[in-house]
């Protein structure tokens, strides 16, 4: 009885680390990193597979940062165009 007790609280665990995982992966295909990341960080809780979760979070964490920087690059020549239109009024 023991046994069975254990391999019910594993498969359950296996099954929440794969719906975990299957909902980090849904983010991140539309492109939405942050909650992606954060779906991974909850498999990663479940001490299943911590590699592959690891792995998903390193490519959001990659991602991410990429992303921070088109962003302030974007922001800089937003800044430089604005002082330009002001500066020609």
């Amino acid at each position: 009885m023991e046994t069975h007790n254990a391999e019910v609280i594993i498969d359950s665990t296996e099954r929440d680390f794969r719906e975990f995982i299957r909902k980090g992966d849904d983010f991140f295909k539309i492109e939405l990193l942050r909650q992606a990341r954060s779906w991974y960080k909850k498999a990663l809780l479940m001490n299943v597979d911590n590699q592959k979760a690891e792995a998903h979070i390193d490519e959001c964490n990659r991602l991410l940062a990429y992303e921070n920087r088109i962003i302030r690059i974007l922001l800089v020549i937003a800044s430089v165009l604005i002082a330009g239109i002001l500066i020609l009024k």
